[in-house]
């Protein structure tokens, strides 16, 4: 029998999720898979073992962890017309971009609807010929 899951509507829904259960961890919780109000179709270790393959494949650098932490932890996302935030704004749009990828790749974000998804090949392959 299989447990349906209901996955995040973004990737930026799904790091606020992170961080609030790896929080929850930190404080003593224990967690459990399918346990939740919502069942979600990974556990907290999957997007680290995630984050930590795009860090080691130099995708994701400690720029970017540095303002997911510092964002995530504040639960809300930097403000790019600020201008004291612009630079992390641009890490964190950089940074969800990369780790939404793979994880609609994963079926743990929705797919966004937009006419603009290019796949996670595609946008390499685009990114590699620009260098």
């Amino acid at each position: 029998m299989e447990i349906e899951t209901t996955p995040f509507i973004s990737t930026e829904e799904a790091w606020f999720w992170f961080i609030q259960a790896n929080q929850a961890r930190n404080d003593g919780a224990r967690m459990s898979a399918n346990e939740g109000r919502i069942i979600r179709p990974c556990v907290p270790d999957d997007i680290l073992k995630i984050l930590m393959r795009l860090h080691r494949n130099r995708q994701l650098d400690m720029n970017h962890f540095r303002v997911l932490r510092h964002y995530g932890v504040r639960m809300m996302a930097p403000d790019g017309k600020r201008s004291t935030e612009h630079l992390a704004w641009r890490l964190w749009v950089d940074a969800l971009q990369i780790l939404g990828d793979v994880l609609v790749a994963k079926n743990i974000v929705q797919p966004s609807l937009s006419a603009e998804i290019i796949s996670f090949q595609e946008r390499k392959a685009a990114q590699v010929a620009s260098w």
